[in-house]
């Protein structure tokens, strides 16, 4: 698995050692890259901005973490992004220039965007189609999972802890009647 290259090994670390990985949770993927934020023009106040942090990019499989700098120069990593992968949609990658990963979180029409650039832990290793091939299998796995634990739990006659939305995909509590995210009916 490529880890540090783009990042200094204290840098990540830091990032390791406070992701806060839930128990049976465990390491996929791991990307050193940058987090493209384009603000709108009423919060950057002038027009449009760009901002980009750099962290550290992990897929779990249970979630996807964003490990952040907290400022230019300093060496303080913190989660920036916990986004259980549920509630992923799908990701993209492209660009001319720069090559990019766009994430979607949620379902279309409600749904946000995240963009990940500078790939500096794959240069020369993997292509950006290839890194978001990655993604996508760990996204693949962890949904199969999922639905073979579901499918086991109904046939052992035990109702599932929890209720996976067929339209979005994300877990709820078993108690529940309507998604989290979407507000889809479960039933």
């Amino acid at each position: 698995m490529v880890t540090q290259k783009g990042m200094k090994e204290s840098e990540y670390k830091a990032c390791i050692d406070n992701l806060g990985l839930l128990e049976g949770e465990e390491v996929k993927l791991e990307y050193v890259c940058f987090r493209q934020m384009i603000l709108p023009s009423a919060v950057a106040k002038s027009g449009s901005k760009s901002e980009m942090w750099k962290g550290l990019l992990v897929f779990t499989n249970y979630h996807m973490i964003f490990m952040q700098q907290e400022g230019r120069w300093s060496s303080n990593y913190a989660q920036a992004l916990r986004i259980p992968l549920e509630q992923i949609g799908g990701a993209v990658s492209g660009g001319t220039m720069i090559k990019h990963i766009r994430v979607q979180v949620g379902v279309s029409g409600a749904s946000d965007l995240h963009e990940f650039i500078n790939f500096k832990s794959t240069y020369g290793i993997q292509q950006i189609h290839e890194v978001r091939a990655d993604i996508e299998r760990v996204l693949k796995e962890e949904r199969e999972e999922r639905t073979r634990l579901a499918k086991e739990a109904v046939a052992a006659g035990k109702p599932p802890a929890m209720i996976f939305c067929k339209y979005c995909g994300t877990r709820n509590k078993a108690d529940e009647s309507k998604c989290m995210n979407c507000g889809a009916k479960l039933t």
